[in-house]
This record gives structure tokens, C-alpha cells and sequence, in this order.
């Protein structure tokens, strides 16, 4: 077999690796990883604080988790709270909102009869019957359907809280004896190699998340203040929501402003539409622009390579291949990385 051929295989057999344990094992050991991933980030911390105040380390980890857990939860309530009373304000408003659009359309209408000759009146009457026709469905066919599924809704945030607990229980148990646990992972030198791949992986997850924290903030500022500038009502909050979408593959900030475009349109606020518009490709923009300078070829993957991990990685896992897809994608890299590195050295060794 030549080299080439070599290579297509190994990368075939650690495909096939990392899917299973993606796929199969990561359910099971992923609270425990991220523990340890976790505890490794508190340690020097931890550890610089017991000397001060000697408590033990694995109380000062569990007061630094709960406190950055309540803000967490306390961010979490602001959004949602926000959110729940722009829902309300915009359910009050819906009445205007069809007076608008009806008056809107009737006149597109009329310029369509003036200028092609065609019935205005009938364009305007299919068009509200087919908006009518997508309101019947939602109330039958969509809200049923999201109602039914209340149960598995349920279960999805029973499992998120106990991978929570779990997961803190497991840093605490670390915590006690972080120092000893890591002597006796570098001893093993048959681990090398996993701590190598482990290593590069980490720095990847670092420098992917550093990056999106940078981008979320510079998006979120950005949007903020121009909603804020031109009057929107809840532009602030409106912009900090779209810095946050901006993170979300396939979704991006478009899920946000190009309604709020849509809505501005229909309220006759036709300047804020277009700012919209214009803001939509403004952070589009950004994100092409500081992406590459902040991530580069630092994680050594291609960044259409990362988009087709993404894709792929929803498709084989489901919402969470968001992060599994591209996380495999970097493992599998690093893996074969190693390998081949490894397969070089030995061979320069036996002066191949």
C-alpha cells in the first residue's frame, strides 16, 4: 500500500473512532471531561486563594461555580424577561400592525393596476387569503404539534440539570486532589499521545470561544447603539439579542434584524427599515472581517471545513452537532497530525 493509501485509512479508522465515541460514549463521559476541563481552569485560582485564606480548594471551587452560576442565571432571567415583555408589547400591537399591512398592500396593489393593468383587488384579496390560510395552520397544525411535544421538552431540561449536577459534583471530587491526579497522567507514558492531542484540542476550544466572545461583543455594541441612535424602542436590548444570535450557526444576527427590518416596513418607519437592512450587512461584514484575525490558522482547520462540521455534525447528532461537529473535525486533525508527526520521527530515527 503507498503512503498515501496508509493515510486514507488511518484517517478512515479515527473517523470511525471519534464518531462512536461522539455519538455513543459522549452522553456518558462528557460531564466528566468537562469537569476536569473545568477544574483545570479554577485550580490556579483556587490555588492562589487558599493560600490567602486557607479554605480548602475544593470549597473555594465550589463558591466560585455557584457564584458564576448565579450570574449566569441572573443574565439568563434579564433576556428572557426582556423578552417575554417585548412579546407582550408586540402581541398589544398586532391589531395596528394588520391595519398597517392591509393599507400597505392595498396600496402596492393599486400601483400594480395602474402601472400592468392587472386586478389590484383580486392580488390584494389572494394574498390576504393565503395570509389567513398561514394563520389557520399555525393555530392547527403548529402550536398542537409544539404543545405535544411539552413532555420531551421536559425530559431535554431534567437532562440538562442533572449533566449540571453531576458535573459540579465531579469538579469538587477533582478539586480535592487536582495536583496529584495530574502527576500521575504525565508519568504515564503511554498517555503522551492523548495528552498532546488533548492539549491542541483545548487550545483550539480556547482560541474558538475567545474569538466568538470578541465578535459577540463588538456585534452586541455595534447593534446596540445604532438601534439605540435612530429611537427603536428596546433597541439596546433588540442589539444585545443580536449579538448573541450572531454566535449561532445558520441562524446569525439575520434572525433578528431582518424582522425587526420587516416590522419597521409595515409601521411606515421606512429610514429604520433600511438601518436595519444596512445594519444586517454591516455585522455580516464584521464577522468575515474579525473571524480570520482573531482565529486564523491557529486551529489548523480550514474555516469551510468548520462549516461543513457544523452541517454534518446536526445532521449525525442532532442540535447538539453545533459543537460536536466541529469538535470531532478538530480531534480527528490532531489525531492524524500526531500519527503521521510520530510516523516521520521514527523514520528519520531509522534513517529512512
Amino acid at each position: 500500500m503507498t503512503e498515501n493509501g496508509k493515510k486514507y485509512v488511518q484517517i478512515g479508522i479515527v473517523t470511525a473512532a471519534v464518531y462512536f465515541g461522539m455519538k455513543y460514549l459522549s452522553p456518558v463521559v462528557s460531564p466528566f471531561i468537562l469537569a476536569f476541563l473545568l477544574a483545570g481552569m479554577i485550580h490556579p485560582l483556587a490555588a492562589k486563594l487558599n493560600q490567602k485564606i486557607k479554605i480548602k480548594k475544593s470549597v473555594l471551587a465550589g463558591i466560585i461555580i455557584f457564584l458564576f452560576l448565579g450570574v449566569m442565571l441572573f443574565l439568563l432571567w434579564l433576556i428572557l424577561s426582556l423578552i417575554w415583555s417585548g412579546g407582550r408589547s408586540f402581541g398589544g400591537q398586532l391589531p395596528d400592525f394588520q391595519k398597517e399591512f392591509e393599507i400597505l398592500l392595498e396600496k402596492c396593489c393599486c400601483g400594480l393596476e395602474e402601472s400592468l393593468g392587472v386586478d389590484g383587488v383580486v392580488i390584494e384579496n389572494f394574498i390576504l387569503e393565503q395570509v389567513d390560510i398561514l394563520i389557520e395552520n399555525v393555530e392547527v397544525k403548529v402550536l398542537p404539534m409544539v404543545m405535544g411535544k411539552s413532555f420531551d421538552y421536559i425530559k431535554s431540561i431534567a437532562g440538562g440539570i442533572s449533566f449540571l449536577v453531576v458535573m459540579i459534583i465531579a469538579v469538587l471530587l477533582i478539586m480535592k486532589d487536582y495536583g496529584r491526579l495530574m502527576e500521575k497522567i504525565q508519568e504515564q507514558q503511554e498517555l503522551k499521545g492523548v495528552i498532546t492531542v488533548c492539549k491542541k484540542v483545548v487550545v483550539y476550544v480556547k482560541t474558538f470561544v475567545k474569538a466568538q466572545l470578541i465578535i459577540l461583543l463588538v456585534i452586541s455594541t455595534i447593534c446596540a447603539v445604532t438601534l439605540g441612535l435612530i429611537g427603536m424602542k428596546g433597541g439596546i436590548v433588540y442589539g444585545l439579542i443580536t449579538g448573541f444570535m450572531d454566535m449561532l450557526p445558520f441562524i446569525g444576527t439575520g434572525i433578528m434584524l431582518i424582522p425587526l427590518a420587516l416590522f419597521m416596513l409595515l409601521s411606515g418607519s421606512c429610514f429604520k427599515a433600511l438601518i436595519c437592512f444596512g445594519l444586517y450587512a454591516v455585522c455580516a461584514l464584521t464577522r468575515e472581517l474579525l473571524e480570520p484575525k482573531l482565529i486564523g490558522g491557529r486551529i489548523g482547520v480550514w474555516p469551510v471545513g468548520i462549516l461543513f462540521a457544523v452541517f454534518a455534525g446536526i445532521k449525525l447528532f442532532g442540535i447538539l452537532g453545533i459543537i460536536k461537529g466541529p469538535l470531532a473535525l478538530v480531534i480527528i486533525c490532531e489525531i492524524c497530525r500526531y500519527m503521521w508527526e510520530k510516523d516521520t520521527e521514527e523514520k528519520q530515527e531509522n534513517g529512512d
